[in-house]
C-alpha cells in the first residue's frame, strides 16, 4: 500500500515539498551529467560527474539547459529518511515527461536516509529546467518490517 502525502511528509528531510495525493513533489536543486563507470560484483564506482553551469533562459530564469540523448544526476532539495516498513522510488512528473523526458531513481530501501534524494533524467529533447522547479514525485509504499539498509551509498545519493 502507498502512503499518502500527509504521512511522507513525516519523513521528508529539508525542504517540504508540494503535496500531491500519493507522492510529495520533489524540487531541483542541482543537475550534474552522468559521465559513466564501472560495475562490480561487490562495489560501484563512478566516473567524475560533469558540473554544469547554471544558465539564464529569455525569461530572465536560472536553470539548466539539458542535450537530448544524455543521461543527468539531479540532486533534489529534499531528503528523505526510511523506517524498516518502507520503500521508495522517485517518479517523474507528467509536465516533465509530456516534455519527452523521465525522472527515476533506483529503489530507496528500508532503513535509507540522505540530506538530498537524486535521481536519474533522460529525454528525447533539448529543454531548460528552473532551478527549483518540480520534476518528479517522492512515492513511498508500506512493506513487512525488513532488514535496514547498509550499503555503500547510506548518506549519499552519488559521487560528490
Amino acid at each position: 500500500m502507498y502512503l499518502n502525502s500527509h504521512e511522507i511528509d513525516l519523513l521528508i528531510k529539508g525542504v517540504k515539498g508540494k503535496k500531491a495525493q500519493v507522492g510529495i513533489d520533489l524540487t531541483v536543486k542541482e543537475i550534474r551529467q552522468i559521465n559513466g563507470g564501472s560495475l562490480y560484483k561487490d562495489n560501484t564506482k563512478l566516473n567524475d560527474y560533469l558540473d554544469l553551469t547554471p544558465s539564464i533562459d529569455n525569461s530572465g530564469k536560472e536553470g539548466w539547459m539539458l542535450i537530448a540523448g544524455h543521461s543527468y544526476s539531479v540532486t533534489f532539495e529534499q531528503g528523505i529518511e526510511l523506517g524498516s516498513m518502507h520503500t521508495a522510488f522517485i517518479k517523474h512528473r507528467s509536465s516533465l515527461l509530456r516534455m519527452g523526458w523521465t525522472c527515476t531513481s533506483g529503489v530507496y530501501d528500508p532503513g535509507f536516509a540522505v540530506d538530498e534524494m537524486g535521481g536519474v533524467i533522460t529525454g528525447t529533447s533539448n529543454i531548460f529546467i528552473e532551478k527549483g522547479s518540480r520534476i518528479a514525485q517522492i512515492i513511498v509504499a508500506e512493506n513487512h518490517r525488513a532488514d535496514l539498509y547498509d550499503g555503500q551509498w547510506q548518506g549519499s545519493k552519488d559521487v560528490k
